[in-house]
């Protein structure tokens, strides 16, 4: 893995943006809390993971007029952190590192040439850190209601040929594919070199699995991406002018017909700073392409939104 600059990164704390008063991240962690279960009879620490944690800490330099009238207020509520790690431009290769935090501290050091700075770390409080995907580039500003930019969470993955008989085909998109297969003579269909039926039917094929058909007279086939075990989003609102904007995810399986997400339509911001965290059920479908839409009545509306979709089935993040 490369090293990368810090250089056109963005923090959100608590709606507010602070990026212009930001010296470095200094951790970025989640995972399983570590339970420590060693026993009697071990002579070395034991260790069990438990549940999901998130830990996101910084510092900042000292600005009487953004950073720290925000960080010195030490809230006791939660504060939704979202760190946009470059590059910020819409793809899929940037992530954004979202965490639901307890602020615990606000520590200043004075440096020897007389550099005022502050320790600031948030412990994750009811969900841990989730690494998500943008849905705006950083920061994004309506002026009246939108539909943004559409991301396209299959990589531009285009749907292969029908490969020769018995000859594997890759889904190379980061998102699980439903392969319908019609027509044809067809004698097995085989997925991840498993066989998993004989004929016309509708197959599952993992991100990064094959499927190979065997036949005397070719099928053919359709291949949709989309992810079934539900999302989060987050939402952070830095500045708002108007009566009211509401902010949705919407997913599309096409890129053209857009619906919203059940689940991921924000409440209506009548002021900022906002943040908020939504999910979906953990068995919605999420389709390839996502984008947020904003309405309501408004004249600038500045926030950025994150999504994360979930892997495995049956859990609640």
């Amino acid at each position: 893995m490369s090293k990368q600059g810090g250089l056109g990164a963005r923090l959100l704390v608590g709606g507010y943006d602070l990026s212009g008063d930001i010296q470095a991240l200094d951790q970025v962690g989640g995972g399983p809390a570590l339970g420590d279960v060693t026993d009697i009879t071990q002579s070395g620490h034991a260790r069990l993971g438990l549940l999901r944690d998130g830990h996101l800490s910084f510092t900042s330099f000292f600005d009487a007029a953004n950073a720290h009238p925000v960080l010195s207020a030490l809230p006791a509520g939660d504060e939704l952190m979202m760190f946009f790690v470059p590059p910020l431009a819409q793809s899929a290769a940037p992530v954004v590192a979202c965490l639901n935090a307890k602020q615990i501290n606000y520590d200043p050091t004075r440096g020897s040439d007389g550099m005022l700075t502050n320790k600031t770390e948030g412990d994750g409080n009811g969900y841990g850190l989730e690494w998500c995907a943008p849905l705006t580039a950083g920061l994004r500003t309506d002026t009246a209601a939108t539909n943004g930019a559409t991301l396209d969470c299959g990589n531009s993955f285009a749907t292969p040929s029908v490969p020769a008989s018995a000859t594997p085909a890759t889904n190379t998109s980061p998102l699980p594919a439903t392969v319908v297969i019609t027509g044809g003579t067809v004698s097995s269909v085989s997925v991840n070199g498993v066989t998993a039926g004989s004929g016309d039917g509708t197959y599952a094929v993992p991100a990064g699995g094959t499927i190979a058909i065997t036949y005397s007279a070719a099928p053919t086939w359709t291949w949709t991406l989309a992810t079934a075990f539900g999302a989060q989003a987050y939402l952070s609102v830095t500045a708002f002018t108007g009566t009211s904007v509401t902010v949705a995810v919407q997913d599309s399986a096409d890129g053209t017909t857009f619906a919203a997400v059940t689940g991921i339509t924000f409440t209506a911001v009548t002021a900022a700073p906002a943040t908020q965290r939504l999910a979906t059920a953990n068995t919605a479908t999420l389709r390839r392409y996502v984008r947020v839409a904003t309405t309501g009545t408004f004249t600038a509306a500045t926030f950025a939104v994150a999504i994360n979709r979930n892997p495995v089935a049956g859990a609640s993040f």
